[in-house]
């Protein structure tokens, strides 16, 4: 891949940097990697392109690598990965609702049914009560003001970036303590990490999906 463009590279860069914001259990420099991989192998269909005006399509790909990488961790680990939008979807919907807490269970019998129930967002919300704490005090502001108060700010404001910070620190410390546990209990988060958008999703829909998905995309719209 050593002819490819240096303007198609930096493209690459510029898109898989973005991407591993917004999913921060992927690493910029292997979305990036895998890009470009993608690519080379069909070089010619991208000859009319500018490089500028491949950002999207580079996203687009980087993307499915970020979905495949999602899949095949939670199908080898049975853990949950979080993304921006799910935590926002969370707080939005559910974190401050007195009814979403309601069926939070107090009995180890009750435990078992809510976390084997796919209906049920008991289990985020525990997740972020035990992250929240970790935030400084002004991300738990902002946060608060936003989705218990109820007072969002307007779109581009410094307000608006200073809240999308504080769901994208929220989100990373989720998935800091999901990464613990996961290797702790399977001990195989980096194996197969070659694998296919298309084998990883087979693999994970042949384990019968995962609970929490449905409801981020089912239960509050994600």
């Amino acid at each position: 891949m050593t002819d490819i463009n240096p303007e198609i590279i930096d493209t690459a860069k510029k898109a898989a940097i973005r991407l591993a914001r917004e999913n921060s259990y992927c690493d910029a420099d292997d979305i990036a990697q895998s890009i470009l991989l993608k690519y080379w192998e069909a070089k010619t269909r991208f000859d009319g392109y500018e490089p500028a005006a491949l950002y999207t399509i580079f996203r687009g790909i980087g993307l499915e690598y970020c979905k495949a990488e999602r899949l095949h961790y939670t199908y080898v680990t049975a853990e949950w990965i979080y993304t921006p939008k799910e935590v926002r979807n969370v707080l939005q919907h559910a974190y401050y609702r007195e009814e979403a807490r309601e069926i939070i269970p107090n009995r180890k019998d009750d435990l078992m049914r809510v976390a084997n129930d796919p209906t049920s967002i008991a289990l985020s919300i525990w997740d972020i009560d035990e992250a929240m704490g970790g935030l400084s005090d002004t991300h738990q502001a902002a946060i608060e003001r936003a989705f218990l108060h109820e007072v969002k700010p307007p779109h581009g404001s410094a307000d608006a970036k200073s809240l999308q910070r504080a769901i994208d620190r929220l989100t990373e410390r989720l998935n800091s303590k999901t990464d613990i546990r996961g290797r702790e209990r399977a001990g195989v988060q980096n194996k197969g990490r070659s694998r296919t958008a298309s084998s990883a999703e087979a693999s994970y829909q042949g384990a019968a999906g995962g609970s929490i998905a449905y409801v981020m995309d089912q239960r509050i719209g994600a």
